[in-house]
């Protein structure tokens, strides 16, 4: 795992100032329960949670990143514990993933999940899954962007987005289908999260 700061750092900041340590309490209960359960019903109670306390929070980025960075978390941990990752393969969280072809200047950018194998600093990707809490029209063409350099490079690559909440228009899905492999939505209401494991293992068997 790459991710410097994680979701329980934020919790501990939270901890250590009087004013937010009720609120950092009820966060790191409600942390450990999904971590341990990895129930989505679970997880979006911790979000909800981070959503309710925003002023208390504080700053917008550090808000923004916290959700970020928990949806990026609850992902990593599900493949790691739901799917059979192959033993040539690893789950990456953060990493930096590598965009450029073998007789190019090497270039890696940062990727929310990869699995794949390390090389050198960077990692050559077979899956690589970018992670929305709320997908509007702004974060769908940057995850879309991020998916076409990667599949220059990496043809065989498959590309999943997963998300929480949809705020836009699905024409525009269906449009990017020739870069992404598969947009799931892990809402309680959608069900999807079992299909979104399923295609995992499924593209996991595929020879790279």
């Amino acid at each position: 795992m790459a991710r410097l700061k994680k979701p329980i750092n934020y919790i501990e900041e939270l901890l250590k100032k009087p004013k937010s340590k009720t609120v950092g309490e009820k966060l790191r209960g409600q942390y450990y329960k999904w971590i341990k359960s990895l129930k989505i019903e679970d997880f979006c109670l911790f979000l909800d949670l981070i959503e309710k306390n925003r002023q208390v929070i504080g700053l917008a980025q550090f808000f923004g990143k916290f959700r970020a960075y928990s949806f990026e978390e609850y992902v990593y941990r599900l493949l790691k514990q739901k799917c059979s990752i192959p033993e040539k393969f690893e789950v990456y969280w953060g990493e930096k993933c590598r965009i450029s072809k073998p007789n190019e200047e090497e270039y890696c950018m940062e990727a929310d999940i990869i699995i794949g194998k390390k090389q050198d600093q960077c990692v050559k990707p077979k899956i690589v899954i970018d992670t929305k809490v709320e997908l509007d029209a702004s974060r769908f063409k940057n995850a879309l962007a991020s998916f076409m350099l990667i599949k220059r490079a990496n043809l065989k690559a498959k590309c999943f987005l997963v998300y929480l909440k949809k705020e836009v228009d699905e024409a525009l899905l269906y449009l990017a289908g020739s870069w992404i492999d598969g947009i799931y939505n892990f809402n309680l209401k959608a069900g999807e999260i079992e299909k979104f494991l399923h295609d995992i293992q499924v593209a996991l068997k595929v020879e790279h």
